[in-house]
């Protein structure tokens, strides 16, 4: 291979583990600095990153099949509760929204390496359409 088709390979596609903890980053940061605008008194400019975090939260919302039990129950109670939090609900709580957010990485992240194993060799089945949308909403 010559050194420049290095650089024209696509990258592997995105698992989706991965894709989840990017979609939780993304909620996480723009809840962070909307946290310190609304900490300034700078709701307005605050406005726009409650309502993509919110987007994202609806999609990840909208893609839990419940016919996996009580995990996938407590995610959509887990979802709500953090909606009610960063603005569908009577008060902002950016910091408990956050708490929550961060908490659920944190266990994505420990079973990143597996999730990424068993997607790659075809135990989980890869990704659907419906899926990747989600990708254009992240960004």
């Amino acid at each position: 291979m010559r050194r420049l088709d290095a650089y024209t390979q696509s990258p592997p596609p995105m698992t989706r583990i991965e894709l989840l903890l990017a979609a939780f980053d993304g909620i996480v940061s723009r809840l962070e600095q909307a946290r310190n605008l609304v900490e300034q008194n700078e709701r307005n400019r605050a406005e726009p990153l409650l309502l993509r975090s919110q987007r994202i939260i609806l999609e990840l919302y909208s893609g839990i099949d419940l016919r996996f039990g009580q995990i996938p129950e407590n995610m959509q109670k887990l979802y709500l509760y953090v909606l009610g939090c960063i603005g569908m609900g009577p008060e902002l709580d950016l910091s408990a929204a956050i708490d929550v957010l961060q908490n659920i990485r944190g266990g994505l992240e420990n079973i990143r390496d597996k999730a990424t194993q068993m997607e790659r060799s075809g135990e989980l089945s890869p990704m659907s359409e419906q899926v990747q949308l989600l990708r254009n909403i992240v960004a």
